[in-house]
């Protein structure tokens, strides 16, 4: 672990006080480089903004869609390639949203969603307090 290469960061991020030249690998890799391009994908290419989830979507609807991309990238892994059709017991959306890639590709919307949901309860929360506060 190299503690020179040290950045400094919130005492409140659960990564603590620093982060260290291995984790700041993690930050500029390609892995999270792809997952916020996808979610700014979903923001600026689809619409797809906290205010749009917060009155279109279930609560539950990003964590499955998310689930659904995550189960073609493991049925990818393990060598069943037929993901044409998104699995109808967790695809929360109309068949013509079913847009599966490849493994990693997969792994990458699956990660954008989550984030997206939850950016999503975090708005919920966000709006709970806010109508508190009034």
């Amino acid at each position: 672990m190299a503690t020179a290469a040290s950045l400094n960061v919130s005492l409140d991020a659960p990564i603590g006080a620093t982060l260290t030249f291995d984790g700041a690998r993690i930050l500029t890799g390609a892995a999270l480089r792809g997952i916020i391009a996808e979610r700014m994908k979903q923001v600026d290419r689809h619409g797809r903004t906290l205010d749009h989830d917060l009155a279109t979507h279930w609560r539950h609807d990003l964590p499955l869609a998310a689930a659904s991309y995550l189960n073609a990238a493991v049925d990818q892994l393990t060598g069943k390639d037929d993901i044409a059709a998104a699995d109808q017991m967790t695809w929360p959306w109309a068949p013509e949203w079913w847009r599966p890639e490849d493994a990693r590709a997969n792994l990458i919307k699956a990660a954008a969603l989550v984030w997206a949901a939850i950016d999503r309860l975090d708005g919920e929360a966000a709006g709970e307090m806010a109508r508190i506060h009034v």
